[in-house]
């Protein structure tokens, strides 16, 4: 059973949103070959928590304004993907959201 949107504490939304900011980093610290930040909002996408993976991708819509500045590491792309799989999973109806146990989405 899915959890009701909204049921995570602010408190527990704030810890999250600092995890998935430290996933994010480690996504772009393995030149995009790893998927922590993305394996991350897609198991609160298919708990219902939506919430922590809009503020995952508000994190990343503002580090993408600011790689588009300055990318000294070439992240921008990456950065780029990872929300748009991000945003396309959120609106994604019921049965086609992502289920963490079978691994990554095409």
């Amino acid at each position: 059973m899915r959890p009701v949107p909204g049921q995570v504490s602010a408190e527990q939304r704030a810890r999250l949103a600092l995890k998935g900011r430290i996933l994010y980093g480690k996504f772009c610290g393995t030149q995009g070959k790893g998927t922590c930040a993305e394996s991350f909002a897609l198991y609160h996408i298919r708990r219902g928590e939506d919430e922590i993976a809009r503020d995952l991708l508000t994190y990343l819509q503002a580090e993408i304004a600011s790689l588009r500045v300055e990318d000294p590491e070439g992240r921008l792309a990456i950065t780029e993907g990872l929300a748009g799989r991000i945003q396309h999973q959120l609106e994604a109806p019921g049965p086609d959201r992502p289920d963490p146990s079978r691994g990554q989405p095409p």
